[in-house]
């Protein structure tokens, strides 16, 4: 009875063949096969190709390096990508101090590689401007900025704290263009981040407009990854970014940010404190 249970040679074969096809496909699967899998993402400023293109050779970098897989995703518009953010539907992404600090303090987020150096903004006003004096002036008046939630658009309202007494926003595409219709008399402000307004404010533009408020120095635009990723795959993000062929893969993202400077490790503790910028957005707020 027994040996007519136990497998003719043919049989016996095939066993063998099977067994060694599966020894085979696990070696394989041990060498090629990835995790868990993550979503990274980053506001969308660009078309969905250009996305892939910026942030594509990024997540396929990371899914080398750890082992796990990770996807971009591109966001359909702002409204889409700030709804996601606050579902947690994204576990690794890309974008400026304020969307930072808010997911460190409501999800748990953990800065892990930022931009070099600092961003300041700053509220200028035309010499001749005979209405605005100081600051609180152009509350009522319009004020030439990008749409929020700009940074730049969300520091000049963060200073204007009765919400009947706040500045017109009168939105403009490009820091540049805000800068011009500022000086054509469309507006009676604009907000520009302080680096470029050093710039503008030369040759014939020289002298032309002042400064009304000079904001605190925020940290620069870094990748958050979220509680989904465990800490010894954030640990190797970090370390792989900042490698030489971290380089690489951020290439893109480094020329069209930082001029094509590396970025730097960080962690939660630079970027405290600046969610409050995004008080009035709805779903921010405290």
């Amino acid at each position: 009875m027994i040996a007519a249970l136990l497998p003719t040679k043919p049989h016996r074969n095939l066993v063998k063949l099977a067994a060694g096809t599966v020894f085979v496909l696990g070696l394989t699967c041990s060498q090629f096969c990835v995790g868990d899998s993550y979503v990274f993402s980053a506001p969308p400023r660009e078309t969905a190709e250009d996305g892939r293109q910026d942030y594509g050779p990024i997540a396929a970098f990371l899914t080398k390096a750890t082992g796990s897989r990770f996807t971009y995703r591109h966001a359909d518009n702002w409204l889409s990508y700030m709804k996601d953010m606050r579902e947690g539907k994204y576990d690794l992404l890309f974008d400026g101090p304020h969307f930072v600090s808010w997911r460190v303090a409501r999800l748990g987020h953990s800065p892990l590689v930022r931009l070099p150096g600092n961003l300041d903004f700053v509220i200028v006003a035309r010499n001749d401007d005979e209405v605005v004096f100081d600051l609180t002036d152009l509350a009522g008046h319009k004020v030439c900025a990008h749409a929020p939630p700009n940074l730049a658009t969300l520091t000049l309202q963060r200073q204007f704290t009765n919400p009947v007494r706040q500045p017109q926003i009168f939105e403009v595409n490009g820091f540049m263009n805000i800068f011009a219709e500022l000086l054509k008399g469309n507006c009676r402000g604009a907000a520009i981040p302080a680096d470029l307004y050093a710039t503008l404010n030369n040759g014939d533009t020289k002298g032309v407009t002042r400064i009304l408020y000079l904001s605190e120095p925020l940290p620069r635009q870094a990748i958050s990854a979220g509680p989904r990723i465990p800490e010894n795959i954030q640990s190797v993000i970090r370390a792989t970014l900042l490698s030489p062929r971290g380089l690489v893969a951020t290439k893109r993202l480094r020329e069209r940010f930082a001029d094509g400077k590396y970025m730097v490790a960080t962690d939660k503790d630079e970027y405290q404190g600046f969610a409050t910028l995004l008080n009035n957005l709805y779903g921010f707020g405290w």
